[in-house]
C-alpha cells in the first residue's frame, strides 16, 4: 500500500522519537540503577545509625523504638541481632536478640534464612560487609563498646528502577512526542508537505494533458516559491509550444491530405494507362478482325456459306469488344453500392486487364486453387463455385489490380528465364484467400516491413507512387479482411488477401 507524504511523514516524526527515547531509556537505565545504589547505601547508612542511637552503654538495645522507626517503609525487609550466635549442626543460629521489624510472615518459601545467619554471624564476629545476601545487604552494628550485632536488610529496589522509569520518562517522552511530533508536523505541513502536494496535482494535471494549470500563492518566498514560479514558466512555455505544434501539425496534415490527394490522382492516371493500354488491344484485336469481314462482306459474289462464316466473325467480334466493355464497367465506382458477388469475378477481371501487358512484358499468369495449377477456363469455373463476399465490387477489383500491376513492376527487373505471376484462389475456414505471387526479385525486410506504408516505395523515381500497397491494405480492411505480405531478396513476392464469406445468399446474376 503506498503511503501519502503526510502519514510517511508523521511516521517518520515518531519512529525518530522513538529511537531518541529507546537511546535516552538506555542511557538512564544504569544512571537510575547507580543512583537507587546510592539511596540504598544511605537508607542502610541511616538505620545503622538509628539502631546504635538505642544501644546503650552495657550493650542493651531500645527494641520498641527500633521498630517505631518511620522509615521502615521503605524496606521490604530486615533482620536484626546482637552478636550472641552459636554454630549448630544446622549452621549459625542467634542466641540473644533477633528482631524482624517488617514480620516474617512475607517472606516465600525459597527465602534462604540460613545463608542471612551466616553472613549476619560473620559481620557480628568480623566487623565485616556483606554486599549480596539474599538481595540484601549485610552490615556490623558498632557502638562505643564494640561490635554489637549485624543487621540484613532489603530496601524496596526490586522493581524501582524500572518502575521509576515508566512511571516518571514514559509519560514524558509520550507527552513530549505528541507535542514535537506535532509541532514538526504542523511547521513541515506548512511549509513542505502542502507546496509539495500542490505541485504534485500541478504535474498531474500537466500529466493528462492540462497545460493550462498553474500554481499561485507560493507559502513563503523560499526555495517553493522559486520553484511554483519555474513550473508555472514551464507550463507557460510547454503550452506555447503546444500550441505552436499543434498548428504545424495542422499545417503538415493539410499539406499531407494535398500531397496525398495529388499522389492519388498520379495513382489514378497511371492506373488509367493501363486500363487503356489493355483496352486498347481487347479492342483493337477484334476490331482489325471486323474491319477485314466487312471488306470481305462487301464484295457482291460472296458465296452465302462465307457470307454467313464472315457474319458470324462480326457477331464473335462485337461479343469481344462488349465484353470488354463490361469488364471497364464494373471498375467504375459506385458510392455505396455493396453487393453479394463472388471474389472469381473481380479476379478474372482484372486478369484481363493486364493480359496484354503480360503478354508484351513476356509474363505468364497461372490461375490456381486447391487443385493446383489448371486451364484458365477450368480454374476460373472452379472458382466461382466458391462462397461469394459482400462488398463494393469495384474496390476488390482495384485492389486486385493492383497486386498485379505491383506484380509485373516487380518482374520488368527481373532476370528470371521464366517470368509468371501465380493467382490462387481458395477458402480458408470462414474465409476467402486471394494469393498473388510472383518470381521477381523479391524485398528485404525492412522495406517489407514498410510495404503497406503511404509514398513509400522501392521503384525509381518517377515510377511508383508508393500508394499501391497501402490503398489493397486499405479495401481490405474497410471489407473486414486482411493483407499479408511475404518476401525475401531473391524470393520472389507473395501478397496475400483475406476477405469474410458473405453469410446473406449470393445474389443473381
Amino acid at each position: 500500500m503506498k503511503l501519502s507524504l503526510r502519514k510517511r511523514v508523521l511516521l517518520l516524526l515518531v519512529a525518530i522519537n522513538a529511537a531518541v527515547a529507546a537511546l535516552l531509556f538506555g542511557y538512564f537505565t544504569p544512571e537510575v540503577a547507580k543512583s537507587y545504589e546510592a539511596g540504598a547505601l544511605s537508607m542502610g547508612e541511616d538505620l545503622v545509625y538509628t539502631i546504635r542511637g538505642t544501644i546503650d552503654p552495657r550493650g542493651s538495645v531500645n527494641a520498641a523504638r527500633i521498630l517505631s522507626w518511620p522509615n521502615w517503609s521503605q524496606f521490604a525487609d530486615a533482620i536484626l541481632v546482637d552478636a550472641n550466635f552459636e554454630r549448630t549442626s544446622e549452621g549459625w543460629r542467634p542466641r540473644g536478640v533477633a528482631l524482624n521489624p517488617l514480620g516474617a510472615a512475607g517472606r516465600g518459601p525459597d527465602f534462604d534464612l540460613d545463608r542471612i545467619h551466616e553472613a549476619l554471624s560473620r559481620a557480628a564476629r568480623n566487623g565485616e560487609v556483606v554486599p549480596a545476601v539474599a538481595d540484601g545487604r549485610v552490615v556490623p552494628i558498632q557502638y562505643p563498646g564494640g561490635t554489637w550485632g549485624a543487621c540484613w536488610y532489603r530496601v524496596r529496589t526490586g522493581r524501582s528502577t524500572l518502575e521509576l522509569l515508566l512511571r516518571y520518562f514514559l509519560p514524558g517522552f509520550v507527552l513530549s512526542t505528541i507535542l514535537i511530533s506535532a509541532g514538526t508536523y504542523f511547521v513541515l505541513s506548512r511549509f513542505v508537505i502542502v507546496p509539495v502536494e500542490r505541485l504534485a496535482g500541478a504535474a498531474r494535471s500537466v500529466a493528462r494533458g492540462d497545460f493550462s494549470v498553474r500554481l499561485s500563492n507560493p507559502p513563503a518566498q523560499d526555495e517553493f516559491g522559486e520553484l511554483f514560479g519555474t513550473f508555472n514558466a514551464m507550463t507557460d512555455r510547454v503550452e506555447g509550444f503546444n500550441r505552436t505544434l499543434a498548428a504545424e501539425v495542422e499545417r503538415a496534415r493539410a499539406e499531407a491530405e494535398q500531397a496525398t490527394s495529388a499522389a492519388m490522382k498520379e495513382r489514378r492516371l497511371a492506373a488509367m494507362g493501363e486500363l487503356a493500354a489493355g483496352i486498347a488491344h481487347e479492342i483493337n484485336n477484334p476490331l482489325g478482325g471486323l474491319q477485314n469481314a466487312v471488306e470481305v462482306l462487301a464484295e457482291e459474289r460472296l458465296p452465302p456459306e462465307k457470307r454467313a462464316q464472315y457474319y458470324k466473325l462480326l457477331s464473335g467480334g462485337l461479343e469481344r469488344i462488349r465484353l470488354t466493355v463490361g469488364r471497364l464497367l464494373r471498375f467504375t465506382p459506385r458510392a455505396g453500392q455493396e453487393t453479394v458477388f463472388s471474389l472469381a469475378e473481380p479476379v478474372i477481371d482484372a486478369i484481363q486487364l493486364v493480359t496484354y501487358r503480360a503478354g508484351r512484358a513476356g509474363v505468364v499468369v497461372k490461375l490456381e486453387d486447391v487443385s493446383g495449377t489448371g486451364a484458365a477456363d477450368e480454374v476460373a469455373a472452379r472458382w466461382s463455385s466458391l462462397p461469394p463476399l459482400k462488398g463494393e465490387r469495384h474496390e476488390i477489383a482495384q485492389g486486385v489490380l493492383n497486386l498485379l500491376v505491383n506484380a509485373l513492376d516487380a518482374l520488368e527487373e527481373s532476370d528470371a528465364a521464366e517470368k509468371t505471376i501465380e493467382v490462387r484462389l481458395t477458402q480458408e475456414d470462414e474465409r476467402l484467400r486471394l494469393d498473388v505471387c510472383d518470381n521477381g526479385p523479391g524485398a528485404p525486410a525492412e522495406a517489407l516491413a514498410r510495404a503497406s506504408d503511404l509514398f513509400f516505395t522501392t521503384k525509381a523515381p518517377g515510377k511508383g507512387s508508393g500508394l499501391g500497397l497501402a490503398i489493397v491494405h486499405g479495401i481490405a480492411a474497410r471489407h473486414g479482411g486482411e493483407l499479408r505480405l511475404e518476401s525475401a531478396p531473391g524470393q520472389g513476392f507473395r501478397a496475400t488477401l483475406y476477405f469474410p464469406v458473405a453469410l446473406a445468399p449470393r445474389a443473381e446474376p
